[in-house]
C-alpha cells in the first residue's frame, strides 16, 4: 500500500538520523568528561586568577542553556489568530524544527556548565583540580557554590521557555521571561562573589 511505503521510507531515513545523533552525544560526553582541565585553565587564564572574573565566566556559561531555550521562543511572534495559509502553516513547521535545534543546544550547554564545576555528591576530586590549576582557594569555594546555583539558573531557564512559550501573545510577560533568564546567573554570581569575598 502506498500509505505503508511511505512510513517505511520515512522509519527508514530517520533511522540513520538517530542512530548518528547517538553517537554524536556519547562522542560529546566522553570529551566533556576529559574537559575539566582545558576548561579550567582557559577560566583560570582569563581570569588572571580574580575570583569575581572567574566567577562572571561560570556565570555566563550557566545561563547559557537557559538563553538558548527562552529566546528563540521570546522572539518568536505569537501565532495568527486567523486561519494559517498553507505557506504560513510551512513557515509554523519550520519555526517549531528550529526550537528543536536551539533546544538541543541548550541541553549541550547545560552539560558542558557543569564541566568547570565540581558535582556536589563527589566534589573532592574535580576541587582538587580546580586548586591545583588556579592556586586560588576562593575559586575552587565558588566553583562548588555555583554547582548548586547552576541547576537553579537552568530551573529559571526552563521556567523562561515556558512563560515565553504559553504566553507568547503578551509582549510584557515575553520581556519578563527574558529578565527572568538574564537576571538568573548574575544574581547567582552576586550571591557567590558576596559569599566568598
Amino acid at each position: 500500500m502506498p500509505g505503508a511505503r511511505g512510513e517505511t521510507r520515512r522509519v527508514s531515513a530517520d533511522l540513520p538520523v538517530a542512530v548518528g545523533a547517538v553517537l554524536g552525544f556519547v562522542v560529546y560526553v566522553w570529551v566533556l568528561m576529559h574537559a575539566t582541565v582545558p576548561l579550567v585553565t582557559v577560566f583560570g587564564f582569563a581570569s588572571d586568577g580574580h575570583p569575581k572574573l572567574y566567577a562572571a565566566f561560570l556565570a555566563a556559561l550557566a545561563g547559557l542553556p537557559g538563553l538558548l531555550l527562552t529566546l528563540p521562543r521570546a522572539f518568536t511572534p505569537p501565532a495568527s489568530t486567523v486561519q494559517p495559509s498553507v505557506r504560513s502553516r510551512r513557515q509554523a513547521s519550520a519555526l517549531r524544527r528550529s526550537y528543536v535545534r536551539t533546544d538541543v543546544l541548550g541541553l549541550a550547554a547545560l552539560l558542558l556548565a557543569q564541566v568547570p564545576l565540581p558535582a556536589p555528591w563527589g566534589p573532592a576530586g574535580k576541587a582538587a583540580t580546580i586548586a591545583n590549576i588556579t592556586k586560588s582557594p576562593e575559586i575552587v569555594e565558588l566553583s562548588a557554590m555555583f554547582a548548586n546555583y547552576s541547576l537553579a539558573i537552568f530551573a529559571v531557564g526552563i521556567l523562561g521557555a515556558v512563560v515565553a512559550k504559553v504566553y507568547s501573545h503578551a509582549a510584557a510577560l515575553r520581556v519578563l521571561a527574558i529578565i527572568l533568564v538574564v537576571g538568573a546567573p548574575v544574581v547567582a554570581w552576586l550571591l557567590v562573589v558576596r559569599a566568598v569575598s
